[in-house]
């Protein structure tokens, strides 16, 4: 085990290096990730297109959100009829059971599914819509929703906000 002394020299070396070398390794970052402050890949995409992705980032979400609904719905249906009270309370309460971990599955699914495929599109647009649009359409409460919607009321949010903000924005 190294000794304090040796320690607080190696944390200070590591410092030396770090302030030395951080400009540079600044610049080798961004040349080689070709990252920039204040881009993304829709900083020069025009506002017509702009609102054409947003609109269709829209459509979709809303499509995985009926899907859940369906789904939902046809878990819920198959439930009723099975649940009849001459059914024993022990097995109905199985029953039960089955029906909410299906449903918990099909909404993680939902939600996994958000994730995976929308949420990284939603946040950049959003940005850039913000980035574009008058202060007063900015509605910064929302923001966390798009990282972390509780559940399809929460992609039902993103959907009508990023809709609202796209519509607002000018064809020019």
């Amino acid at each position: 085990m190294p000794s304090v002394r040796q320690l607080n020299y190696m944390r200070n070396r590591w410092a030396l290096v770090e302030c030395k070398h951080l400009p540079l390794l600044m610049i080798v970052l961004a040349l080689c990730l070709g990252a920039t402050p204040d881009k993304t890949v829709y900083t020069n995409t025009s506002n017509k297109e702009l609102k054409q992705k947003a609109l269709q980032l829209v459509k979709n979400i809303r499509e995985l959100v009926d899907s859940y609904n369906k789904k939902d719905r046809e878990l819920m249906a198959d439930y009723d009829k099975k649940n009849k009270p001459e059914i024993r309370i022990d097995d109905r309460k199985v029953m039960r059971d089955q029906w909410i971990k299906a449903s918990d599955a099909v909404h993680d699914s939902t939600m996994r599914s958000y994730r995976d495929r929308y949420l990284s599109d939603a946040i950049l647009l959003v940005d850039e819509l913000y980035r574009r649009l008058p202060k007063r359409f900015r509605q910064t409460n929302l923001l966390p929703m798009y990282q972390h919607p509780t559940n399809v009321l929460g992609l039902e949010v993103v959907a009508n906000h990023l809709e609202v903000l796209s519509k607002s924005l000018p064809d020019s």
